[in-house]
Protein backbone atom coordinates (compact mmCIF):
# COMPACT_ATOMS: atom_id res chain seq x y z
CA UNK A 1 0.00 0.00 0.00
CA UNK A 2 1.37 3.37 -1.04
CA UNK A 3 0.91 6.10 1.53
CA UNK A 4 0.10 9.67 0.36
CA UNK A 5 2.39 12.37 1.47
CA UNK A 6 1.32 15.47 3.36
CA UNK A 7 1.81 17.52 0.21
CA UNK A 8 -0.62 15.29 -1.70
CA UNK A 9 -3.23 15.61 1.07
CA UNK A 10 -2.88 19.40 0.93
CA UNK A 11 -3.31 19.42 -2.82
CA UNK A 12 -6.50 17.36 -2.60
CA UNK A 13 -7.85 19.66 0.11
CA UNK A 14 -7.12 22.77 -1.93
CA UNK A 15 -8.70 21.21 -5.03
CA UNK A 16 -11.79 20.29 -3.01
CA UNK A 17 -12.05 23.80 -1.58
CA UNK A 18 -11.63 25.29 -5.05
CA UNK A 19 -14.40 23.07 -6.45
CA UNK A 20 -16.66 24.02 -3.54
CA UNK A 21 -15.90 27.70 -4.09
CA UNK A 22 -16.67 27.41 -7.77
CA UNK A 23 -19.90 25.53 -7.03
CA UNK A 24 -20.89 28.20 -4.49
CA UNK A 25 -20.17 30.97 -6.98
CA UNK A 26 -22.24 29.20 -9.65
CA UNK A 27 -25.07 28.65 -7.16
CA UNK A 28 -25.04 32.32 -6.13
CA UNK A 29 -25.02 33.38 -9.78
CA UNK A 30 -27.92 31.06 -10.55
CA UNK A 31 -29.86 32.38 -7.57
CA UNK A 32 -29.19 35.97 -8.64
CA UNK A 33 -30.32 35.15 -12.18
CA UNK A 34 -33.41 33.42 -10.84
CA UNK A 35 -34.22 36.34 -8.56
CA UNK A 36 -33.75 38.79 -11.43
CA UNK A 37 -35.97 36.67 -13.67
CA UNK A 38 -38.66 36.59 -11.00
CA UNK A 39 -38.40 40.36 -10.55
CA UNK A 40 -38.59 40.89 -14.29
CA UNK A 41 -41.59 38.62 -14.59
CA UNK A 42 -43.29 40.36 -11.67
CA UNK A 43 -42.55 43.79 -13.12
CA UNK A 44 -43.80 42.73 -16.56
CA UNK A 45 -46.96 41.37 -14.97
CA UNK A 46 -47.50 44.57 -12.98
CA UNK A 47 -46.85 46.71 -16.05
CA UNK A 48 -49.37 44.71 -18.06
CA UNK A 49 -51.87 45.00 -15.23
CA UNK A 50 -51.25 48.75 -14.92
CA UNK A 51 -51.82 49.14 -18.66
CA UNK A 52 -55.14 47.36 -18.33
CA UNK A 53 -56.14 49.67 -15.50
CA UNK A 54 -55.06 52.63 -17.67
CA UNK A 55 -57.37 51.38 -20.42
CA UNK A 56 -60.05 51.19 -17.76
CA UNK A 57 -59.29 54.78 -16.80
CA UNK A 58 -60.10 55.84 -20.37
CA UNK A 59 -63.39 54.02 -20.24
CA UNK A 60 -64.13 55.72 -16.93
CA UNK A 61 -63.28 59.08 -18.49
CA UNK A 62 -65.70 58.41 -21.33
CA UNK A 63 -68.39 57.53 -18.80
CA UNK A 64 -67.81 60.75 -16.87
CA UNK A 65 -68.00 62.84 -20.04
CA UNK A 66 -71.22 61.11 -21.10
CA UNK A 67 -72.70 62.12 -17.75
CA UNK A 68 -71.69 65.74 -18.37
CA UNK A 69 -73.38 65.76 -21.75
CA UNK A 70 -76.77 65.33 -20.06
CA UNK A 71 -76.32 68.49 -17.96
CA UNK A 72 -77.02 72.13 -18.72
CA UNK A 73 -74.18 74.63 -19.10
CA UNK A 74 -74.51 76.19 -15.60
CA UNK A 75 -74.55 72.73 -14.04
CA UNK A 76 -71.37 71.75 -15.89
CA UNK A 77 -69.72 74.99 -14.78
CA UNK A 78 -70.55 74.34 -11.12
CA UNK A 79 -69.32 70.78 -11.37
CA UNK A 80 -66.02 71.80 -12.95
CA UNK A 81 -65.36 74.57 -10.41
CA UNK A 82 -66.12 72.39 -7.38
CA UNK A 83 -64.92 68.97 -8.54
CA UNK A 84 -62.38 67.17 -6.38
CA UNK A 85 -60.03 64.45 -7.68
CA UNK A 86 -61.85 61.13 -8.09
CA UNK A 87 -60.02 58.21 -6.46
CA UNK A 88 -60.93 54.66 -7.46
CA UNK A 89 -59.04 52.25 -5.17
CA UNK A 90 -58.39 48.63 -6.00
CA UNK A 91 -56.14 45.91 -4.61
CA UNK A 92 -52.53 47.10 -4.58
CA UNK A 93 -53.29 50.37 -6.32
CA UNK A 94 -55.71 53.12 -7.35
CA UNK A 95 -56.81 55.37 -10.19
CA UNK A 96 -56.84 59.10 -9.50
CA UNK A 97 -58.71 61.19 -12.06
CA UNK A 98 -58.93 64.98 -12.30
CA UNK A 99 -61.45 66.67 -14.61
CA UNK A 100 -60.92 70.26 -15.78
CA UNK A 101 -62.47 72.76 -18.14
CA UNK A 102 -60.51 72.30 -21.37
CA UNK A 103 -61.33 75.65 -22.97
CA UNK A 104 -58.73 77.79 -21.18
CA UNK A 105 -56.08 77.29 -23.84
CA UNK A 106 -55.29 78.38 -27.38
CA UNK A 107 -55.90 75.53 -29.83
CA UNK A 108 -52.81 75.02 -31.96
CA UNK A 109 -54.94 72.99 -34.35
CA UNK A 110 -56.57 76.25 -35.49
CA UNK A 111 -53.44 77.63 -37.18
CA UNK A 112 -54.43 76.17 -40.55
CA UNK A 113 -57.62 74.93 -42.18
CA UNK A 114 -58.42 71.54 -43.68
CA UNK A 115 -56.70 72.53 -46.92
CA UNK A 116 -53.50 73.52 -45.13
CA UNK A 117 -54.04 77.26 -45.61
CA UNK A 118 -52.84 79.53 -42.82
CA UNK A 119 -55.47 81.00 -40.51
CA UNK A 120 -54.51 84.67 -40.15
CA UNK A 121 -56.91 85.35 -37.27
CA UNK A 122 -55.57 82.40 -35.25
CA UNK A 123 -51.99 83.46 -35.99
CA UNK A 124 -52.68 86.95 -34.67
CA UNK A 125 -54.33 85.54 -31.56
CA UNK A 126 -51.39 83.22 -30.89
CA UNK A 127 -49.03 86.16 -31.37
CA UNK A 128 -50.89 88.15 -28.73
CA UNK A 129 -50.86 85.16 -26.36
CA UNK A 130 -47.12 84.64 -26.78
CA UNK A 131 -46.49 88.35 -26.36
CA UNK A 132 -48.43 88.36 -23.08
CA UNK A 133 -46.78 85.23 -21.70
CA UNK A 134 -43.25 86.33 -22.64
CA UNK A 135 -43.87 90.03 -22.08
CA UNK A 136 -42.52 90.75 -25.57
CA UNK A 137 -45.05 91.62 -28.28
CA UNK A 138 -42.58 91.52 -31.19
CA UNK A 139 -41.19 88.13 -30.13
CA UNK A 140 -44.74 86.82 -29.83
CA UNK A 141 -45.67 87.97 -33.33
CA UNK A 142 -42.54 86.43 -34.83
CA UNK A 143 -42.94 83.09 -33.09
CA UNK A 144 -46.62 82.92 -34.05
CA UNK A 145 -45.56 83.28 -37.69
CA UNK A 146 -42.98 80.52 -37.18
CA UNK A 147 -45.65 78.26 -35.65
CA UNK A 148 -48.02 78.91 -38.54
CA UNK A 149 -45.32 78.23 -41.15
CA UNK A 150 -44.68 74.92 -39.37
CA UNK A 151 -48.39 74.05 -39.54
CA UNK A 152 -49.52 75.25 -42.98
CA UNK A 153 -49.03 73.23 -46.14
CA UNK A 154 -47.11 75.74 -48.26
CA UNK A 155 -43.41 76.58 -48.34
CA UNK A 156 -43.77 80.36 -48.40
CA UNK A 157 -42.59 82.04 -45.21
CA UNK A 158 -44.83 84.51 -43.45
CA UNK A 159 -43.16 87.78 -42.40
CA UNK A 160 -40.83 86.76 -39.59
CA UNK A 161 -41.65 83.10 -40.11
CA UNK A 162 -39.49 80.09 -40.99
CA UNK A 163 -39.88 77.46 -43.69
CA UNK A 164 -37.69 74.57 -44.86
CA UNK A 165 -34.66 76.70 -45.71
CA UNK A 166 -34.17 77.68 -42.08
CA UNK A 167 -34.38 74.14 -40.74
CA UNK A 168 -32.35 72.53 -43.52
CA UNK A 169 -29.38 74.73 -42.65
CA UNK A 170 -29.14 73.28 -39.13
CA UNK A 171 -26.41 70.79 -38.09
CA UNK A 172 -29.15 68.14 -38.05
CA UNK A 173 -31.24 69.28 -41.02
CA UNK A 174 -34.95 68.59 -41.24
CA UNK A 175 -38.03 70.06 -42.86
CA UNK A 176 -41.13 71.70 -41.46
CA UNK A 177 -44.06 69.43 -40.67
CA UNK A 178 -46.40 71.16 -43.16
CA UNK A 179 -49.18 69.72 -41.01
CA UNK A 180 -51.00 70.69 -37.85
CA UNK A 181 -49.27 69.94 -34.59
CA UNK A 182 -50.29 66.74 -32.85
CA UNK A 183 -48.78 67.59 -29.45
CA UNK A 184 -47.94 70.72 -27.52
CA UNK A 185 -44.34 69.47 -27.21
CA UNK A 186 -43.97 69.91 -30.98
CA UNK A 187 -43.51 73.62 -30.25
CA UNK A 188 -40.00 72.74 -29.09
CA UNK A 189 -39.04 72.12 -32.73
CA UNK A 190 -39.83 75.68 -33.82
CA UNK A 191 -36.99 77.94 -34.87
CA UNK A 192 -36.16 80.29 -32.00
CA UNK A 193 -38.09 78.37 -29.33
CA UNK A 194 -36.13 77.86 -26.10
CA UNK A 195 -37.05 75.49 -23.29
CA UNK A 196 -37.83 78.40 -20.97
CA UNK A 197 -40.14 79.92 -23.58
CA UNK A 198 -41.86 76.59 -24.13
CA UNK A 199 -42.41 75.93 -20.43
CA UNK A 200 -43.91 79.40 -19.96
CA UNK A 201 -46.25 78.93 -22.94
CA UNK A 202 -47.17 75.28 -22.38
CA UNK A 203 -49.99 75.79 -19.83
CA UNK A 204 -51.82 78.06 -22.27
CA UNK A 205 -51.90 75.93 -25.45
CA UNK A 206 -53.59 72.68 -26.38
CA UNK A 207 -54.55 70.46 -29.31
CA UNK A 208 -58.13 70.49 -30.51
CA UNK A 209 -60.23 69.21 -33.36
CA UNK A 210 -59.43 70.53 -36.83
CA UNK A 211 -61.29 73.75 -37.74
CA UNK A 212 -62.71 74.21 -34.24
CA UNK A 213 -61.45 77.62 -33.05
CA UNK A 214 -60.45 78.52 -29.51
CA UNK A 215 -63.50 79.02 -27.30
CA UNK A 216 -62.83 80.36 -23.82
CA UNK A 217 -65.36 79.58 -21.09
CA UNK A 218 -65.21 82.66 -18.91
CA UNK A 219 -67.57 81.26 -16.27
CA UNK A 220 -64.99 78.83 -14.86
CA UNK A 221 -61.84 80.85 -15.59
CA UNK A 222 -59.31 81.78 -12.92
CA UNK A 223 -56.79 84.66 -13.05
CA UNK A 224 -54.06 82.24 -14.14
CA UNK A 225 -56.05 81.70 -17.36
CA UNK A 226 -56.03 85.43 -18.14
CA UNK A 227 -53.28 85.28 -20.85
CA UNK A 228 -55.57 83.27 -23.14
CA UNK A 229 -58.52 85.59 -22.51
CA UNK A 230 -56.24 88.57 -23.04
CA UNK A 231 -55.20 87.19 -26.43
CA UNK A 232 -58.88 86.97 -27.37
CA UNK A 233 -59.96 90.45 -26.29
CA UNK A 234 -56.78 92.26 -27.40
CA UNK A 235 -56.17 95.91 -26.62
CA UNK A 236 -53.29 97.83 -25.11
CA UNK A 237 -53.97 96.43 -21.63
CA UNK A 238 -55.22 93.02 -22.63
CA UNK A 239 -53.84 91.10 -19.67
CA UNK A 240 -55.00 93.62 -17.07
CA UNK A 241 -58.48 93.76 -18.56
CA UNK A 242 -58.71 89.98 -18.82
CA UNK A 243 -57.83 89.64 -15.13
CA UNK A 244 -60.49 92.23 -14.33
CA UNK A 245 -63.14 90.34 -16.30
CA UNK A 246 -62.36 87.17 -14.38
CA UNK A 247 -61.98 88.64 -10.92
CA UNK A 248 -65.10 90.84 -11.25
CA UNK A 249 -67.31 88.14 -12.72
CA UNK A 250 -70.82 88.29 -11.22
CA UNK A 251 -71.56 85.68 -8.58
CA UNK A 252 -74.05 84.02 -10.91
CA UNK A 253 -71.73 84.37 -13.91
CA UNK A 254 -72.08 86.55 -16.99
CA UNK A 255 -74.58 84.20 -18.54
CA UNK A 256 -74.86 85.98 -21.88
CA UNK A 257 -72.86 88.07 -24.34
CA UNK A 258 -74.58 91.39 -23.66
CA UNK A 259 -73.76 91.21 -19.95
CA UNK A 260 -70.15 90.41 -20.73
CA UNK A 261 -69.72 93.16 -23.32
CA UNK A 262 -71.14 95.71 -20.91
CA UNK A 263 -68.41 95.01 -18.35
CA UNK A 264 -66.21 98.06 -17.58
CA UNK A 265 -63.09 96.18 -18.68
CA UNK A 266 -64.48 96.04 -22.24
CA UNK A 267 -65.60 99.66 -22.45
CA UNK A 268 -62.81 100.63 -24.86
CA UNK A 269 -63.07 99.76 -28.60
CA UNK A 270 -61.43 96.42 -29.34
CA UNK A 271 -61.21 95.65 -33.07
CA UNK A 272 -59.39 92.37 -32.31
CA UNK A 273 -62.18 91.01 -30.11
CA UNK A 274 -64.23 88.15 -31.55
CA UNK A 275 -67.18 87.77 -29.12
CA UNK A 276 -67.88 84.27 -30.45
CA UNK A 277 -64.58 83.12 -28.93
CA UNK A 278 -65.90 83.71 -25.40
CA UNK A 279 -68.51 81.20 -24.26
CA UNK A 280 -70.46 80.54 -21.09
CA UNK A 281 -70.21 76.75 -20.91
CA UNK A 282 -67.40 74.43 -22.00
CA UNK A 283 -67.35 72.53 -25.26
CA UNK A 284 -64.04 70.89 -24.31
CA UNK A 285 -63.11 69.03 -21.11
CA UNK A 286 -59.79 67.44 -20.13
CA UNK A 287 -59.31 64.49 -17.80
CA UNK A 288 -55.95 63.51 -16.32
CA UNK A 289 -55.76 59.98 -14.92
CA UNK A 290 -52.90 58.61 -12.84
CA UNK A 291 -52.83 54.83 -12.35
CA UNK A 292 -50.69 53.28 -9.63
CA UNK A 293 -50.29 49.52 -9.30
CA UNK A 294 -47.58 48.21 -7.01
CA UNK A 295 -44.42 50.04 -8.03
CA UNK A 296 -45.77 50.86 -11.50
CA UNK A 297 -47.48 54.11 -12.52
CA UNK A 298 -49.25 55.00 -15.71
CA UNK A 299 -50.47 58.47 -16.69
CA UNK A 300 -53.03 59.31 -19.34
CA UNK A 301 -54.47 62.63 -20.47
CA UNK A 302 -57.68 62.81 -22.47
CA UNK A 303 -59.58 65.68 -24.10
CA UNK A 304 -63.20 65.46 -25.16
CA UNK A 305 -64.98 67.96 -27.41
CA UNK A 306 -68.57 68.42 -28.48
CA UNK A 307 -70.22 68.98 -25.12
CA UNK A 308 -71.96 72.06 -26.53
CA UNK A 309 -73.90 69.89 -28.99
CA UNK A 310 -74.36 66.92 -26.62
CA UNK A 311 -72.06 64.77 -28.74
CA UNK A 312 -68.83 64.43 -26.74
CA UNK A 313 -66.03 62.66 -28.53
CA UNK A 314 -62.41 61.89 -27.72
CA UNK A 315 -60.31 64.46 -29.56
CA UNK A 316 -56.89 64.04 -27.94
CA UNK A 317 -54.98 61.40 -26.01
CA UNK A 318 -51.49 61.62 -24.54
CA UNK A 319 -49.28 59.48 -22.33
CA UNK A 320 -46.94 60.26 -19.47
CA UNK A 321 -47.04 62.40 -16.35
CA UNK A 322 -45.06 65.14 -18.13
CA UNK A 323 -48.04 65.71 -20.46
CA UNK A 324 -50.27 66.84 -17.58
CA UNK A 325 -51.07 70.53 -17.85
CA UNK A 326 -48.88 72.44 -15.37
CA UNK A 327 -50.54 74.83 -12.96
CA UNK A 328 -48.76 78.14 -13.49
CA UNK A 329 -48.99 80.87 -10.87
CA UNK A 330 -47.41 84.30 -10.55
CA UNK A 331 -44.48 82.70 -8.75
CA UNK A 332 -43.83 79.87 -11.22
CA UNK A 333 -44.05 81.66 -14.57
CA UNK A 334 -40.78 81.21 -16.46
CA UNK A 335 -40.87 84.43 -18.47
CA UNK A 336 -43.06 87.48 -18.17
CA UNK A 337 -46.63 86.48 -17.33
CA UNK A 338 -48.89 88.09 -14.80
CA UNK A 339 -47.38 91.25 -13.30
Amino acid sequence: MVERTTDEDGTVLLATLLVLSLMSAVAIALLATLRLSVERATTARDMAQADLYADGAEQFARYQIDQLADLEGPQINRLLTTAEPIVLPFENGAITAVMRDGTHCFRLSDLADAGGRANAQATEQLGRLMGIVWNDRFLGERMAAVATDWSDADSVSLPGGAEDGVYLSRPLPHRTANALMVSESELRALDGMTEAMFQALRPHVCIGTLQLPTRFNIETAEPRHAPVLGAIIGGDNALRDAVSLIENRPASGYGQRDTLLSAPALSEPRPELNPDAIVFAPDRVEIEALVSFGQITRARRFAFEGLDVNRPRLSYRDWGRETFRPIVTRDTASLGGLP
